[in-house]
């Protein structure tokens, strides 16, 4: 089945069906798995047409999900917009033999670009050199590793970036949410569908940096795009760590759409999960707060915006 069929096919997320939903999107996840793996690619992955701003698309990876990191590239060399570049960056102390897979390895007889970087920074590393190279007429949007993008994803968020070109826009993004006693709920389960963030650029929304996320020129500051705050604040919380660097460099950020439809992710690959642990364990709640305590400027933005 065309993946774009099943794009239409799948339940806006939030939005539950007992039983037959979970049924419903495991079978979509599949047809969806398979229809990548058939999918053949083009002679020409990326764009060779001359554009007023070129597209990099940016992500990571680690040992637990290389073996399938190609199927999510794919699907990115599968677009509607093409885009110019796509680069992985690896860390090296991860894979010190730097052995990687036949099937990744052969992408880059279609335009993949591999990068190694000596500092492990977790989730991070698909936007923090991206980000401190970015060039003046570049646009970097980030992706995660283990998901089948749908083929118009770069395509919705340039639509959306041309109304709002000095905003970062993003697919897929939560606003924030309070319990009835005024306090601020676990980011990690802030509100999916909302109308904050939709027409209105906003600092009250937290990005899916993984979802697909574009930054254009100087919407982060370059002297934010620090390591060691990095480590120190939100290691293991990019997606944290966007939405307060970008409330620190005064950029708003937009959403695509309103009903965001789940992503279908690459089989074998949900093993490990940094998301999982900052709910479950409530680990946003700390980085959070270190964040705020790091950036009061952008804090003081997110709350009262």
């Amino acid at each position: 089945m065309n993946r774009r069929i099943t794009e239409f096919l799948k339940i806006p997320e939030s939005i539950r069906i007992p039983y037959f939903g979970g049924k419903w999107y495991c079978f979509l996840n599949w047809l969806d798995n398979k229809s990548i793996i058939r999918e053949k690619l083009p002679e020409n992955a990326l764009n060779t047409e001359k554009r007023d701003e070129t597209v990099t698309v940016s992500l990571t990876s680690f040992p637990a999900r290389i073996e399938y990191v190609h199927l999510a590239i794919k699907s990115l060399m599968l677009q509607s917009y093409k885009p110019d570049r796509i680069v992985l960056w690896l860390a090296e102390e991860q894979f010190p033999e730097k052995v990687l897979p036949a099937q990744l390895l052969e992408l880059t007889k279609h335009g993949l670009e591999i990068c190694w970087v000596d500092d492990n920074l977790y989730g991070h590393k698909k936007h923090y050199n991206a980000l401190i190279e970015q060039k003046e007429n570049e646009l970097v949007i980030t992706y995660d590793d283990d998901i089948i993008y749908s083929p118009d994803s770069i395509e919705k968020l340039i639509k959306t970036h041309k109304k709002y070109p000095n905003c970062v826009v993003c697919n897929r993004a939560q606003a924030m949410s309070y319990d009835k006693a005024g306090n601020m709920n676990n980011p990690g389960r802030w509100e999916t569908i909302s109308n904050i963030g939709l027409e209105v650029p906003t600092y009250k929304i937290l990005p899916s940096n993984g979802g697909g996320c574009l930054y254009p020129f100087g919407a982060v500051r370059k002297e934010l795009v620090d390591a060691d705050n990095i480590k120190k604040t939100a290691l293991k919380a990019d997606d944290l760590w966007v939405m307060f660097v970008c409330a620190e460099s005064g950029t708003k950020i937009i959403k695509t759409c309103k009903y965001h439809k789940i992503f279908s992710v690459v089989l074998e690959t949900q093993v490990v999960q940094l998301a999982t642990d900052n709910v479950a364990c409530n680990m946003y709640f700390e980085r959070f707060d270190n964040l705020k305590n790091a950036f009061p400027t952008a804090y003081n933005r997110i709350v009262s915006n």
